[in-house]
């Protein structure tokens, strides 16, 4: 992850865009681009299995939320991994498996 995060300070660097990236511009545009990877399910019956010719869509639309995540996450200060990686220990206590197990829809926060 760190080589990834220096490919893109250095992309972004060469073209003098950090002056843009502010983390409001960062947050709106990883809102953007999920929506762009939305847009390919758009229309498509939930049970419909994916279509081959739009795999590369769905990488390429999923890897930029995950650039803009990354550059967020250095932007404000935090490791992006370490705190999914805690977000999924709060889940872990959170949503037990004897109350979640197949459960769309977990139980109310007492």
């Amino acid at each position: 992850m760190d080589d990834l995060l220096e490919r893109l300070h250095s992309f972004r660097d060469r073209r003098d865009w950090a002056q843009f990236h502010t983390p409001k511009d960062l947050a709106i545009s990883v809102i953007v681009e999920a929506g762009e990877l939305l847009e390919v399910f758009q229309w498509q019956p939930a049970d419909a299995p994916i279509d081959p010719s739009n795999v590369r869509k769905i990488a390429d639309e999923a890897a930029d939320v995950l650039i803009y995540l990354l550059l967020l996450a250095d932007r404000v200060g935090f490791d992006l991994l370490s705190a999914a990686s805690n977000k999924v220990d709060e889940n872990e206590l959170r949503f037990p498996e004897t109350q979640t197990f197949g459960v769309a829809k977990p139980p109310k926060a007492t």
